[in-house]
């Protein structure tokens, strides 16, 4: 069976806390990723518009016709996994949270996309369960970073990958100690900081080829204000997402958002 991801209790605490459930809620639609806009732009909404077009970047960087099965490992409210199905793509989706699992499930029904999505709660850096060669594509949508062992987890994907199949990660990519980006990914409990150049390096080392980066970097900012506020009063760091949000923004040079694309041979 898929391991329940009960050894990363940090990322259950991130998740399941009142001001990451409302926020996303409030702000993202329910969705858990952020959106791409176009060069320049300033002004974030509508933000599901940024979101859906993060959604078509990933299925477009996957380059599976339909019928296709894919993995989503991580898959929140199964938004993106939604967005695939749509696409006319197959997807098994996993994730370590019971309430994300519930909320997939509901999202699904009501979407009429049983028949095209199942979901299970597990943890995809250990998906025993799965054969060889299940996939034809695998991703990962801002949900690498709470791998506690991510060399383990990629050993996996390239596992359960057909020949010719793809692999496609949204992360952030951090090239800085900056100190307030340090304590950005400490509360967000991102597991492993993926340093500049880290990721392509171990996807090769595991034996993925062609192996492509795109700089996705976003410009936008949300909650500047409210987070100006609560920096006053010493209150930041119980507002995660907030925190993330602004001081992403404005440590930007410290780090980019990148797609990810490797192919197995």
């Amino acid at each position: 069976m898929a391991n329940d991801g009960s050894q990363n209790p940090s990322v259950h605490t991130y998740y399941c806390n009142l001001e990451s459930r409302i926020g996303y809620w409030l702000f993202l639609g329910n969705t858990r990723h952020c959106g791409l806009y176009e060069k320049g732009r300033i002004w974030p909404f509508p933000i599901s518009k940024a979101q859906r077009r993060t959604e078509e970047k990933l299925f477009n960087r996957l380059g599976l016709e339909p019928g296709s099965e894919v993995l989503d490992a991580g898959i929140g409210s199964e938004y993106v996994a939604m967005y695939m199905a749509e696409k006319g793509l197959y997807v098994d989706g996993v994730d370590i949270i019971p309430s994300h699992v519930e909320d997939a499930k509901r999202n699904i029904k009501a979407h009429g996309l049983e028949d095209k999505i199942s979901i299970r709660l597990g943890d995809y850096q250990n998906l025993i369960d799965f054969p060889d060669g299940s996939f034809d594509g695998i991703y990962t949508m801002e949900t690498f970073v709470h791998a506690d062992d991510p060399v383990k987890a990629i050993q996996g994907f390239y596992r359960l990958l057909r020949p010719g199949g793809a692999l496609v990660h949204h992360e952030a990519d951090i090239h800085s100690e900056s100190e307030v980006i340090q304590d950005v990914l400490r509360l967000s409990h991102c597991l492993n900081v993926l340093e500049e150049g880290t990721l392509r390096q171990t996807l090769e080392d595991v034996g993925f080829k062609d192996v492509n980066l795109e700089d996705l970097t976003a410009e936008g900012i949300i909650g500047y204000v409210p987070y100006r506020i609560l920096q006053f009063f010493g209150l930041q760091d119980r507002f995660t997402n907030i925190m993330a949000s602004v001081e992403t923004y404005l440590n930007r040079e410290t780090g980019r958002y990148i797609s990810v694309k490797a192919v197995k041979y």
